[in-house]
């Protein structure tokens, strides 16, 4: 049916296929006010010419600097096909697909932060943005069936980052980061 069919426009004599996301759900993921003027920004900055296209090269530098860095191109490539199975195909794309590709990482990073808040939260049952070596043992005793050693929650604290300020504590951000990574 024509309504699959890639978008086409002609660059000399060659012809562009653009990579698209089914118009229902193109909106499915928004994007802050701000996110949406930096991407269009971005997008212009490619699209010198006002064509309304950007290629896949100038679309995968957007992307690494929209939340995008720490993924290998394998997992951008996986989750670009969630919006178009037929992406690797394709020579080019509308800023609506970058917005839906930024905006589905954007939402599942929002989501990710609201875990590891809920996560945080079991440990830090006194609200002060801080756990220790005793809330750890704590939790993690109630909640594991196995028995967790001193070693092994002195290990967890420095993956966290704890100890960095020498008090031995993990902060929800070096928490967050290890959680989302």
């Amino acid at each position: 049916s024509m309504a699959n069919r890639a978008p086409q426009k002609k660059q000399g004599n060659t012809v562009l296929t653009f990579a698209r996301v089914d118009p229902s759900r193109a909106n499915n993921f928004p994007l802050p006010g701000d996110v949406v003027a930096d991407l269009q920004d971005a997008f212009k900055f490619y699209d010198s010419n006002d064509e309304g296209y950007i290629s896949m090269t100038h679309f995968r530098n957007i992307l690494h600097n929209f939340g995008f860095h720490k993924m290998s191109k394998k997992e951008i490539d996986e989750e670009i096909k969630k919006a178009d199975p037929e992406f690797l195909k394709k020579q080019a794309v509308e800023f609506d697909f970058v917005k839906h590709v930024v905006g589905y990482r954007w939402v599942a990073k929002q989501g990710k932060e609201e875990e590891a808040r809920e996560c945080f939260k079991l440990f830090d049952k006194r609200d002060k943005d801080q756990i220790n070596f005793g809330d750890l043992k704590q939790v993690l005793s109630n909640y594991l069936e196995f028995s967790v050693t001193d070693p092994d929650i002195k290990d967890f604290i420095a993956e966290c980052g704890g100890n960095t300020d020498g008090s031995g504590n993990i902060s929800f951000k070096n928490f967050k980061n290890l959680y989302i990574s």
